[in-house]
């Protein structure tokens, strides 16, 4: 439901110690992600456009 309604969607995997990015909705769900390791940043697109410090993860 959330890839056809959410513009963009942000999953924290702390047992993976990773987070993932998800966008570009369609009826099918997310056309594009990204996942990056805790210390790194998370980019997260348009209507947002910012990045996400995950070192204090």
């Amino acid at each position: 439901m959330y890839g056809r309604l959410v513009p963009v969607y942000v999953v924290v995997d702390m047992q993976d110690s990773e987070i993932t990015c998800f966008w570009e909705p369609s009826p099918h769900g997310y056309r594009s992600r990204t996942t990056v390791s805790f210390g790194k940043a998370l980019h997260v697109p348009e209507p947002f456009g910012f990045a996400i410090d995950t070192t204090g993860f």
